[in-house]
């Protein structure tokens, strides 16, 4: 390796690599009902592995604890990056909550967490995003960059793809890795408790 020359009178440029932050717009929550009893709760399938079979035991708790609500599991039309307009619409129509999920990658975390946002502001729908708990810094970023930061979001332990039956409800009936609190308890608090104004 050759040594730079110091003797010269050359000039280097250095550049900033931070760049400059995108402008954030603020987006409002939708309101949300007091309770879920008689309502209906879209289950959303983003359709990464396995997701739709953590979110047949979510399925199956309502069944079993709180029998009055309706629920109904719908896979997107396309892969987890592809916006969903007309699932959407549908979930606006003959829905009055849903739940999304399962983030657990690198890119279908963000894009489970933006599908909740879409639906919650831009279709008026409550919704709150199941994800793995190895992702919670990443889904955290893009609440914040998609205008809405306490967009609400449950986590479950990772991995999700691979486990059995019995493996998916103990996460449905167990407590969220970076809460410490019950995960049912927890969605059902997301769409039913109204966010913050901020």
């Amino acid at each position: 390796m050759i040594a730079p020359d110091l003797k010269n009178d050359a000039k280097i440029t250095v550049l900033n690599p931070m760049g400059y932050p995108p402008e954030i717009t603020r987006k409002s929550a939708a309101p949300r009902p007091e309770s879920l009893n008689g309502k209906t709760v879209y289950l959303v399938d983003c359709r990464f592995d396995d997701s739709i079979e953590l979110l047949k035991q979510v399925q199956a708790w309502f069944a079993e604890h709180m029998s009055g609500v309706s629920t109904k599991i719908i896979s997107l039309s396309a892969y987890y990056g592809h916006d969903d307009p007309a699932t959407w619409e549908e979930i606006k129509k003959n829905g009055d909550a849903a739940i999304v999920g399962v983030g657990h990658c690198s890119t279908c975390a963000p894009a489970v967490a933006t599908h909740a946002i879409t639906i919650e502001t831009k279709y008026g729908v409550p919704a709150v995003a199941i994800h793995t708990d190895k992702f919670d810094k990443v889904v955290k970023s893009v609440r914040k960059m998609g205008g809405l930061a306490d967009a609400p979001t449950v986590f479950v332990p990772q991995p999700v793809m691979g486990k059995s039956a019995a493996e998916l409800r103990a996460y449905v009936n167990g407590t969220d890795p970076i809460t410490g609190r019950p995960v049912m308890l927890e969605i059902v608090e997301a769409l039913t408790t109204q966010l913050s104004a901020a």
